[in-house]
């Protein structure tokens, strides 16, 4: 099946499904198409993977649990209906949503398929002997390009008919800088729905900036420790919106009473100015696309709306339980991997302050930029997020350069002491998020600026 043309998947899925009447089970299938690059060059390796178009599917139908079939793109399509029985009258024991039907392709400006894999290298081997040779303290370089070509087709028994390829590239730095005894570093990530083109973004001027951030951070002094007024840039807000917040919000913890928000549905979780969201149909970020792995269009999903807890995030079965409208977060790593309720790309809504304004009125704080480590505790509510920098504020001004920096406590204190919400606009950076330390799926998170009093922070 990897070999035929996606009409001719369709026809094949259409017959199989039409196998299994709605009304008496729900049944979908998907094929699974991924195809990547990777390529890291360090001090002392340089290693590049390459995987084209690893495919297979999988087909599922709800019999009260999830009976689920996975084979090779290669395998006897047979073998699906041998092995998910035809049964009556379980139609209505998962909601039923409308059908719908897409095929959209997400083109590069420059398609990594028409790259050879030796100018893939050698940009990253520029990028790397660029940074190296800077500057003299600049003692160890890593560099790491990934790109993915990942294409879904999906068929259900409620009428959907859907296919989506989608390219994503990323690609994430660290120049680690020496002056004496002290080493440190800082990082540079760029990631979205795009090709090759991601190299044109890091021209020099950037790399230039890259290179500063980490020799900066030779003279960070360690932070203050007790409770003090902060700033969170983007990457330190999207720490939060996703590890110490969005955690506690995927509705299968809500479904095994392990989540801290169960009990706070329609409640104030946060300051009045403060609104979170996962919108998995942003255009051209990173954890982006049209479809979610069992049909649902990608959405809108209010999380926050100034402070009130207003959604949980939902796959099909939980949005049955729940009676809820799923917006899209059923998601897989890969046709091999189960469907698991996930986030997209989380992050703070914007609000009217400039952030030099939020800096001029703190007497005495910290401000916490790049965050880089965050730990989830839906059952407890804690927060534990970590920032790569900070800088102390002073009489309404940023002054000493602080090493990392990490914020502690109660997370839903932490929400509901924000008073300041910076006006920028949407700042999103790429990664990867696992269901503990399994199922990978492409995520961002980010948003404004925010100011928060009375936050524990400590070095980090």
């Amino acid at each position: 099946m990897s070999n035929k043309s996606h009409d001719e998947i369709f026809s094949d899925f259409e017959e199989i499904t039409n196998h299994y009447n709605r009304s008496d089970q729900y049944f979908d299938i998907l094929y699974d198409s991924i195809s990547s690059t990777i390529i890291a060059k360090t001090p002392s390796a340089e290693n590049f993977s390459v995987n084209t178009k690893k495919s297979g599917i999988v087909a599922r139908s709800f019999l009260g649990s999830w009976k689920e079939v996975a084979i090779d793109a290669n395998g006897d399509l047979n073998n699906i209906k041998t092995k998910i029985p035809k049964v009556s009258g379980k139609g209505n024991l998962i909601a039923e949503f409308d059908g719908w039907s897409l095929n959209r392709e997400i083109k590069s400006k420059i398609d990594p398929i028409n790259v050879p894999i030796d100018e893939k290298i050698e940009k990253v081997r520029e990028i790397y002997t660029y940074i190296k040779n800077a500057d003299e303290r600049i003692i160890n370089v890593r560099v790491k390009y990934l790109e993915l070509l990942i294409e879904r087709i999906f068929v259900n028994n409620e009428g959907c008919k859907l296919r989506q390829v989608i390219p994503r590239t990323r690609v994430f730095v660290i120049p680690i800088a020496k002056e004496g005894s002290v080493v440190d570093y800082d990082y540079f990530i760029k990631s979205g729905e795009m090709g090759f083109e991601i190299f044109d973004s890091l021209e020099n001027g950037v790399l230039d900036q890259v290179v500063k951030n980490s020799l900066e951070m030779l003279k960070a002094e360690l932070p203050p420790a007790g409770r003090k007024t902060i700033i969170l840039d983007p990457k330190m807000t999207g720490l939060i919106a996703h590890e110490s917040f969005g955690h506690g919000l995927e509705a299968d913890q809500i479904l095994r009473d392990r989540s801290y928000l169960k009990q706070h549905l329609n409640k104030q979780v946060a300051s009045e100015i403060c609104s979170i969201y996962d919108t998995p149909s942003i255009e051209k970020k990173f954890g982006s696309y049209f479809f979610d792995d069992e049909g649902i269009e990608a959405g809108h999903n209010i999380l926050v709306e100034n402070g009130i807890l207003k959604n949980f995030i939902y796959d099909r079965r939980t949005a049955s339980e729940l009676n809820a409208s799923p917006q899209g977060n059923g998601r897989r790593e890969s046709f091999a991997h189960p469907v698991n309720v996930r986030m997209t790309n989380t992050y703070f809504g914007s609000g009217d302050y400039e952030l030099e304004e939020m800096i001029s009125e703190i007497k005495e704080g910290v401000m916490l930029v790049h965050g880089y480590f965050g730990m989830e505790d839906p059952l407890g509510g804690g927060m534990q997020c970590t920032s790569k920098k900070g800088y102390l504020i002073e009489n309404g001004e940023r002054t000493k350069i602080l090493k990392a920096t990490a914020l502690s406590g109660d997370v839903l204190g932490m929400l509901k002491n924000i008073d300041a919400v910076s006006k920028d606009t949407l700042k999103l950076d790429g990664g990867t998020c696992g269901k503990g330390s399994e199922d990978l799926v492409p995520v961002t998170s980010g948003g404004s600026y925010i100011r928060a009093k009375n936050v524990l922070v400590s070095p980090g």
